[in-house]
């Protein structure tokens, strides 16, 4: 009669061995165990043709290994596994072992709302927003720009060579006259088309990461609100009949006070002066400057404001910079970057406050228009866009006519009601627990 084991320890009659075979003792056999000493082993039952028989369970069998044959589709995801496939590789040191990559859980989404974010935040309620992105779309938008910008010269360079050779000689080649010149009217169409083309460029590069909509560039409604575009174009008249009325004033008080200072022969008066060109110029200047000015704010107080916002919740860093930038980018001397930088600094503060780019747009149309106004008459000495453009009394206009028109701004943005922030609709990952192995 057979002893019944232990200590707990069962006999090995595992079916991994061969039938017949036994199993050459570790150590000492306790009694009972097959080898002992007066004991025989028991017979293990032959497994079934075609089958392996598993560990521990004499007899008993899995079915064959069948592989998925090439180029047949992985099971998909919640499927019933198929009968053979084996089963994933141990975890080192025991535990739940990982599933194969097929059977892993998706992952999944959910909508939720942003926080309200005003304009310069705008980027970080774009879907699927990364915080590289912005950085890719202002590097994406220069490159964009200066291949449109190369292919609109090479095409616009025929005509200017026909019909304006002396510009292209004196203002490209040798570079005597002002690039923009309202004297020569191709130099118009050359200057302030090409600076339009900016606005299809930082479209694009949104469009290519993401960022949509597109129209958050320009507010937080994510469309140009026309409405208050037109409000304030009629407080940017105002402020700029204060900006150059004050500036005349206090130049006429500083000649007066300082009797050796002359502004100049004006250009009207000069030799020379084609009052026709003048007149196509100032017409084309009405048709161009809408394009140009909204292309320079979608640049400086879209792109860059939002770029930097998307990385900072204050705004104060991203208007410093973008207004440093906006001046350092034209040709002016230090009283000409100083006038413009004020410029930039009041057209991002108003972006900020009234969420868009509206009145910015709106100051920058209606003061570009008037200094071409003032270069197409001749009433200053230059007809074209010079390095010496300003003063100490322009510096002084500039504040008073600037601060008279953020007034205003504000006082139209409160009584109409125009919104400031926006909330987007975004998907972000949820967690999804991972099952055991063997958990239904």
């Amino acid at each position: 009669m057979t002893q019944p084991p232990i200590d707990g320890h069962t006999p090995n009659t595992g079916g991994s061995q061969p039938p017949g075979a036994s199993v050459p003792p570790a150590g000492p056999l306790h009694p009972g165990e097959p080898g002992a000493p007066g004991e025989t082993e028991l017979p293990v039952p032959p497994a079934q043709p075609g089958h392996v028989a598993a560990p521990g369970q004499p007899g008993e069998s899995l079915p064959p290994v069948v592989p998925v044959p090439p180029g047949m589709p992985e099971p998909q995801p919640g499927a019933a596994v198929p009968p053979g496939t084996p089963a994933p590789p141990p975890a080192p040191g025991g535990g739940t072992p990982p599933q194969w990559a097929w059977a892993q859980p998706q992952p999944q989404f959910k909508q939720v709302e942003t926080e309200p974010l005003e304009y310069h935040r705008l980027y970080r309620g774009a879907p699927k927003f990364a915080w590289w992105k912005p950085l890719v779309v202002l590097l994406l938008a220069a490159s964009i720009y200066f291949a449109m910008n190369i292919a609109f010269s090479l095409a616009l360079m025929p005509l200017l060579v026909i019909f304006d050779p002396d510009y292209v000689n004196d203002a490209l080649f040798t570079q005597i006259s002002p690039i923009l010149d309202t004297q020569h009217p191709w130099s118009i169409v050359l200057g302030l088309g090409s600076v339009a083309l900016m606005i299809p460029a930082v479209l694009l590069a949104m469009l290519s990461l993401g960022i949509r909509p597109t129209g958050r560039v320009w507010s937080v409604a994510g469309k140009i609100r026309w409405g208050l575009l037109g409000r304030t174009t009629g407080a940017a008249v105002i402020g700029i009949l204060v900006m150059n009325g004050v500036g005349m004033l206090v130049g006429i008080a500083m000649e007066s006070f300082s009797p050796t200072t002359t502004s100049g022969t004006i250009a009207a008066e000069a030799p020379g002066f084609n009052g026709t060109a003048a007149l196509v110029s100032f017409l084309l200047v009405l048709l161009l400057v809408p394009f140009q000015a909204a292309a320079e704010e979608v640049v400086f107080r879209g792109l860059f404001l939002q770029v930097l916002g998307s990385w900072m919740r204050s705004p104060w860093l991203a208007i410093g910079i973008s207004s440093v930038v906006f001046a350092i980018m034209h040709i002016y001397d230090i009283w000409g970057m100083v006038v413009v930088g004020l410029m930039g600094l009041t057209a991002a503060w108003v972006t900020w406050k009234t969420g868009g780019l509206e009145a910015a747009i709106a100051i920058h149309i209606i003061n570009n228009i008037a200094a071409f106004a003032f270069m197409a008459a001749g009433a200053t000495p230059d007809t074209g866009q010079v390095e010496s453009s300003a003063g100490p009394e322009s510096i002084i206009g500039q504040v008073l006519g600037l601060a008279v028109f953020a007034w205003l701004v504000m006082r139209i943005f409160r009584k109409h009601g125009y919104g400031r922030e926006r909330i987007d609709t975004v998907w972000r990952p949820v967690a999804v627990a991972q099952p055991g192995l063997g958990q239904a």
